[in-house]
């Protein structure tokens, strides 16, 4: 394994990786419950009877019936009742003592699963930070939630990435090489109409609060550029760094004529010749951090002169040996390429 890959540290690894091996080979057809039921009958599994709850169809297992790792829970939608969108096994279904024991375990599981399966296909964030192993009409996720919960997830392939996580949180966010991210949408096609700069601030806010409380996890280190579309000099940036958070306000470097050093000093910007700048340590568990750097990044947006129509975003995380290339689905602005500058 990788050296660049932390071991983690979780007491039941062993019984989780035998029910990885477990559950890798397993293909559901066409994801429906009676296919589901028809594959795991082998395993002694058993589901008891369906329960509506929010919007939901669940259906637990009889008592020692079922995931030999943890209680699971299949779950579909009330709409769709027969057609499974997740399996959900908890694997371990009580908080942790702190965010070290929390990363311990999540990382045990990731190292299990990368031995097992080798590398994930996708990681990203969704109420805590997951990775995700697509297979042929399969995808196997590893989810670190709550307190320090994990979970594992079955999921249909062609849906893996949309049903990853709880699915109530926003600011989730996915990281893979383009061709296993969803179909960008085309230049343009993001419709801003009707929305407004506040709104805008709220997702980043939200965005950066998920990216800044999960990357350590990996660990990882993700950069995300804000800017116009058609003018790539007119731009800010962020980046993580350890546990801490770094904005500065590139833009003034190409459009030196918007920056007004009273009224950034003010706005919390530091000078570090030739740049504004500004660090927030700990941001990984202060998420008012977050809402500030937000505030700051839209405010400095709108003085280099970018029209909301013309927003834009681009971004990478990297870590454990990899590139990704980073997509915000709750952000609400166009990924583009942006040239260097």
């Amino acid at each position: 394994m990788d050296n660049r890959i932390p071991r983690g540290n979780w007491l039941g690894d062993d019984i989780f990786r035998t029910f990885v091996k477990e559950v890798a080979p397993l293909r559901f057809g066409s994801w429906s419950v009676s296919e589901f039921e028809r594959t795991t009958s082998a395993l002694g599994w058993e589901l008891g009877e369906p329960k509506e709850i929010a919007g939901q169809v669940w259906r637990r297992f009889a008592p020692r019936k079922g995931p030999s790792a943890g209680y699971g829970t299949l779950i579909a939608d009330a709409s769709e009742p027969e057609q499974v969108r997740k399996l959900n096994v908890r694997v371990v279904d009580l908080p942790a003592d702190d965010l070290a024991s929390a990363a311990g375990f999540i990382r045990a599981a990731w190292w299990v699963m990368e031995d097992e399966l080798g590398p994930p296909t996708l990681w990203g964030g969704d109420s805590g930070p997951w990775m995700l192993w697509r297979r042929p009409g399969t995808s196997i996720l590893v989810h670190s939630h709550d307190e320090g919960e994990v979970s594992l997830e079955l999921l249909p392939a062609a849906t893996d990435s949309e049903s990853a996580g709880s699915g109530y949180s926003r600011g989730r966010w996915r990281a893979a090489d383009p061709a296993d991210l969803p179909p960008a949408p085309a230049p343009g096609a993001s419709n801003l109409s009707g929305t407004t700069w506040e709104q805008v601030e709220k997702r980043l806010s939200e965005t950066l609060r998920s990216l800044d409380y999960d990357t350590p996890f990996f660990p990882g280190r993700f950069i995300l550029h804000l800017g116009d579309a058609r003018d790539p000099q007119r731009f800010v940036q962020c980046w993580s760094q350890d546990l801490s958070l770094v904005v500065e306000a590139t833009g003034h470097l190409h459009r030196p004529d918007a920056a007004d050093p009273a009224r950034l000093a003010q706005n919390g910007w530091e000078f570090s010749r030739p740049i504004w700048q500004r660090r927030f340590p700990d941001a990984m568990d202060k998420p008012e951090h977050a809402a500030t750097a937000a505030r700051m990044l839209v405010e400095e947006l709108r003085q280099l002169g970018v029209d909301l129509t013309d927003l834009s975003y681009d971004g990478t995380m990297s870590g454990r040996g990899r590139d990704f290339h980073l997509d915000l689905p709750d952000l609400g602005i166009q990924l583009v390429d942006r040239p260097a500058v």
